[in-house]
């Protein structure tokens, strides 16, 4: 294990062990769920972090990892061997993908906040599901605003907003409003906010993904892509570019 030991006087000790948890015990072990779990690597990794903790200052980090909801190692051992859904592990694949998606009609229930309606003219369609309070929702805008831009006529980029995502509450359009005003420099694609959670409901609830921001690429008003922002997606959105050209 690495004797690196987070030393930042700015950061708060939730920041250090937080920081600590990921490193230590959290990174090496993201391949090594189910069979593949190493006990023994584990314990200690579990020192390793005690040790850690204690030359920042923290005598008992299970108080900071506890408001995450791991109140032992033994859960986070629980949590780390169970490993992640299926969804985030290598070669999963949506059950939505190859199947029809009839992208105007599912817009048409949503009402547009800023950019301009998706009329059906391109024939690749990006659909970002995310909501207001998702922070790595926000660090994929600036991405896909780029898209938006250099491919104009070519990609749609709508984003689909839905704070009750995961949870049924009601949605606030003006507090919305005033999140994409103050992000208008971010967010430079039209956004809609699926008030009827139809879009929910009809798409993402379907292709199987846990977590936002989801991407679903359509191209023809069929589904090749979901998943997260990053290289399967400019991958997937690279292929689509070129299927179309070659349809021209």
């Amino acid at each position: 294990m690495s004797s690196t030991v987070v030393n930042d006087t700015h950061k708060t000790k939730d920041e250090i062990i937080r920081h600590l948890y990921i490193e230590v015990l959290s990174t090496p072990f993201q391949d090594k769920y189910g069979d593949n779990w190493d006990e023994a690597l584990f314990l200690v990794a579990i020192e390793d972090f005690k040790t850690k903790a204690k030359k920042a200052e923290i005598e008992d980090p299970l108080v900071f990892l506890g408001k995450v909801g791991f109140g032992s190692f033994d859960n986070i051992r629980d949590s780390l061997k169970e490993g992640p859904p299926e969804c985030f592990r290598q070669g999963w694949q949506s059950e939505l993908l190859s199947h029809k998606v009839d992208v105007r009609s599912v817009l048409d229930r949503c009402e547009v906040i800023t950019g301009v309606k998706y009329e059906g003219v391109e024939k690749i369609v990006v659909l970002d599901f995310w909501a207001c309070w998702c922070v790595p929702c926000a660090e994929a805008a600036p991405e896909l605003s780029k898209i938006a831009e250099e491919h104009a006529g070519k990609v749609a980029v709508v984003g689909i907003n839905n704070e009750n995502m995961f949870k049924d509450k009601e949605q606030d359009v003006e507090r919305l409003k005033g999140f994409l005003a103050e992000n208008k420099d971010t967010f430079r694609y039209t956004n809609v906010v699926d008030k009827e959670n139809h879009a929910r409901d009809s798409v993402f609830s379907h292709c199987g993904y846990q977590a936002i921001p989801c991407l679903v690429v359509v191209v023809n008003n069929i589904v090749s892509y979901v998943g997260s922002p990053g290289r399967g997606f400019e991958r997937a959105l690279r292929n689509s570019l070129d299927a179309v050209a070659m349809e021209e």
